[in-house]
């Protein structure tokens, strides 16, 4: 039997990408999704003594505000996400994550929750990680190995979210993550909701 085949985004080469995925607005969200994800960011972030913890693709802001203190916090989005935190949340800092290499320079924890999965080019985004300054990186994505089960997305794709480019097994993911970043860890953070986590470092 012949080893499976990957694209450069780590998926298998049979896997079928969404092609028209549409925008997910998450301005209206708190944390339904993702709530253990930053509870467990926080935890590293305090236990290390980091002063900033940047988050990529922060989305209403909420659970950003909810677990870190002000002046820590520095969110990146898109409009019209942008645009509803700078006015909700006007005493943080908010930028522009058009300006994606720039809105990380002064990175020092970065954390990206269930993001990756709607890029076009998710390796840009790893690059962009691994170029910035920061020392630590939360990043979660949905399992899909536990999507596929629960017949909730197929195995190989497109996902059933229409806002989802493509989606990984965590064996998958860990290897993606790995061609940019030392993965010091991984696990299953939410049964129910399906959702990976991975710790990584600067390799």
């Amino acid at each position: 039997m012949s080893e499976p085949t990957y694209t450069e985004y780590g998926t298998l080469a049979e896997y079928t990408a969404q092609s028209e995925p549409t925008h997910f607005d998450d301005r209206t969200f708190r944390d339904e999704w993702q709530n253990e994800v930053y509870a467990e960011a926080y935890a590293h972030f305090r236990d290390r003594g980091y002063r900033r913890i940047t988050d990529f693709g922060c989305g209403s802001g909420f659970k950003l505000v909810k677990y870190f203190p002000a002046p820590t916090t520095i969110g990146i989005e898109i409009e019209p996400s942008l645009s509803h935190v700078r006015a909700q949340y006007p005493d943080r800092e908010w930028r522009s994550g058009e300006e994606l290499v720039h809105s990380l320079r002064d990175a020092e924890m970065i954390i990206t929750s269930d993001v990756i999965e709607h890029l076009p080019d998710p390796g840009a985004l790893l690059q962009a990680f691994a170029d910035s300054p920061a020392e630590f990186f939360v990043i979660s994505t949905p399992a899909l190995e536990l999507l596929a089960e629960r017949k909730m997305s197929p195995r190989l794709g497109p996902p059933a979210n229409p806002s989802h480019i493509r989606e990984w097994t965590t064996d998958e993911f860990h290897k993606f993550v790995s061609q940019y970043l030392r993965v010091t860890a991984q696990k299953i953070t939410n049964i129910p909701q399906c959702t990976q986590m991975i710790f990584a470092r600067k390799k």
